[in-house]
């Protein structure tokens, strides 16, 4: 009996020794591959921030699939002394509010259309937003250019907004914006400075690149005496897409009128009803402007001559000469003043650098 006791003993003593070195074993690879399984959720948590930082809104441009006209070997930087998300108080490092132009003594500046009136009090931030008022004046007001001695025309108020730096060649420009409920135009666009012809960057050319330009409420029907064709109201200016490029008449050029290249996409619902992404990509050599709604890329526009030279970038509300005066009520004027903001939801531009 002893010497089975003793048998059995130790065949109880092996069985747990065995057992015991299994279940260690199975512990310490349990815990490597839970060690496997946190470094492995580590690296996608890290690659779903990337990913999430690089998609995170405002980073990076506004193209559809396959839509970017980046070159493999670059990358699109920001900007940021022409980029604004428009959050706070207007940043006038950036921003001129007014059209105020003195040289050598000298007014140069554009106050508006011949019935509109450019004014920075009509300019503000709120919401997010960069704010245009568009408003009809109970009298007609004078600019500080016009001659005093014939009666005041201008009897609608709006403002132009205008970047302190230039804008390049190479430049990808966007702004994310909507119409007024009123008359008024809203505008995205670029301009040579206002100064002699003979002393700006762009060879005494006189340029100008409109991203987009609207009404929100268009007034006038086919055969008006207000205008000499029917152009404006063929094209539904409440409801479209507008873009240009311009070369304007002036003392340093041998043309006589102005040159213009560009195009027009109808939209479905009105400028002021919903907000739409326009944007320009102005080509680094000027002999091209691929213009864009939402990151569709619509036309592709050669202009007359190569546009070398930089530009002044705007934000502006007008009165068009060719708008038909009606009732206050049907321009919208009548409206509440948050009807009859333009807004800005932000502008970004970018540039190309080397990857």
């Amino acid at each position: 009996m002893s010497r089975v006791l003793k048998l059995m003993v130790l065949v109880l003593f092996i069985s747990f020794w065995n057992c015991s070195s299994s279940s260690s074993d199975d512990i310490e690879e349990n815990i490597e591959q839970e060690q496997v399984d946190n470094n492995q959720d580590n690296v996608d948590e890290n690659e779903d921030s990337e990913e999430e930082n690089q998609n995170e809104e405002g980073s990076q441009p506004t193209f559809l699939d396959n839509q970017d006209p980046k070159p493999a070997n670059k990358k699109w930087v920001k900007v940021e002394v022409l980029s604004d998300e428009f959050e706070n108080e207007l940043d006038k490092n950036k921003w001129s509010p007014t059209p105020k132009l003195i040289y050598n003594g000298e007014d140069r500046g554009w106050y508006g259309s011949k019935r509109s009136l450019f004014h920075e009090d009509n300019v503000s931030i709120a919401d997010g937003y960069l704010r245009i008022e568009g408003k009809k004046f109970d009298s007609p007001k004078y600019s500080p250019k016009d001659n005093t001695s014939n009666p005041p025309v201008r009897n609608y108020g709006g403002a132009y907004v205008y970047g302190k730096n230039l804008a390049e060649p190479g430049y990808y420009i966007e702004a994310r914006m909507r119409a007024s409920q009123t008359a008024m135009s809203a505008a995205f666009w670029l301009k040579t400075e206002p100064i002699p012809c003979g002393e700006n960057l762009n060879f005494g050319e006189n340029l100008e690149i409109d991203i987009q330009e609207c009404v929100g409420v268009f007034t006038g029907e086919k055969g008006d005496d207000w205008t000499n064709d029917d152009w404006a109201v063929d094209s539904q200016w409440d409801k479209i897409f507008h873009y240009n490029t311009h070369r304007h008449s002036n003392s340093c050029n041998n043309i006589d009128k102005r040159e213009t290249k560009g195009g027009k996409l109808s939209l479905e619902k009105n400028n002021s009803e919903e907000f739409h992404i326009y944007a320009a990509y102005w080509y680094p050599n000027g002999d091209k402007v691929d213009f864009f709604i939402d990151g569709n890329l619509i036309k592709s526009v050669t202009p007359v001559i190569a546009f070398k030279g930089p530009l002044r970038l705007i934000m502006s509300s007008n009165f068009y000469d060719w708008i038909k005066e009606t009732t206050k009520e049907e321009m919208g004027f009548d409206k509440p003043k948050e009807d009859r903001y333009t807004k800005f939801d932000w502008v970004r531009t970018w540039k190309l650098e080397d990857n």
